[in-house]
């Protein structure tokens, strides 16, 4: 089963943040690299080096040590001291967390719609197909190692479920998003399911 890793706008952020201090990082690297190729042809032609050429180098490697550590301390694996892969590493991470993110969405949503109920005395037939199919896919969208089409679509609200709990829930609707939800749900989900939906015979239960 696929494990998650901690979530939350605010680690991703925080992955953010280093990424961009990261590649600052590696172009000042590059402009000390270049530096210390002009210093070492000085160095050949007998020109000593002058006497602050090392203070930038001594800054940025504790700069980048600095860096290295409190990446550590958010991956789950120890990292070489090596700022490319650093970066690589802080990128998949960084992926993992979005995944992670748009995969408890889509599982609340199919949550939500397993939580439909009908206002009626008699199993409601397309209703219970509907839930029945939803936590089909939810136990499949815990146990998959990546996002599905599907789990993506319902993170991004434009699955057919997402549609049928606007028609049940969302009184703003334009017009025009009325007869799209309506119409959607209608040809994936049932017409009898659109129409008990439109006509107020599903409710979530508070």
């Amino acid at each position: 089963m696929a494990t998650a890793p901690p979530e939350g706008p605010e680690c991703i952020g925080e992955v953010e943040s280093l990424l961009n201090e990261g590649l600052v990082l590696q172009e000042r690297l590059g402009e000390l690299a270049q530096a210390l190729r002009q210093t070492a042809e000085r160095l050949e032609q007998g020109q000593p080096p002058s006497p602050g050429a090392a203070a930038p180098l001594i800054e940025a490697t504790k700069a980048f040590e600095g860096w290295l550590e409190r990446v550590q301390r958010i991956l789950p694996a120890p990292l070489e001291p090596d700022l490319p892969k650093a970066l690589g590493a802080l990128r998949a991470h960084r992926q993992a967390l979005e995944e992670a993110a748009l995969r408890s969405r889509a599982v609340g949503v199919l949550e939500r719609v397993s939580s439909l109920a009908y206002r009626g005395a008699e199993e409601f037939l397309p209703l219970s197909t509907v839930q029945f199919d939803a936590l089909a896919l939810m136990r499949e969208l815990k146990d998959a190692a990546s996002l599905t089409d599907a789990a993506r679509a319902l993170a991004e609200g434009t699955h057919a479920y997402n549609l049928l709990l606007r028609l049940v829930t969302d009184s703003e609707m334009s017009d025009e998003e009325w007869v799209s939800a309506y119409q959607r749900v209608g040809q994936e989900l049932g017409h009898e399911l659109a129409i008990a939906a439109v006509r107020g015979r599903l409710y979530l239960p508070e």
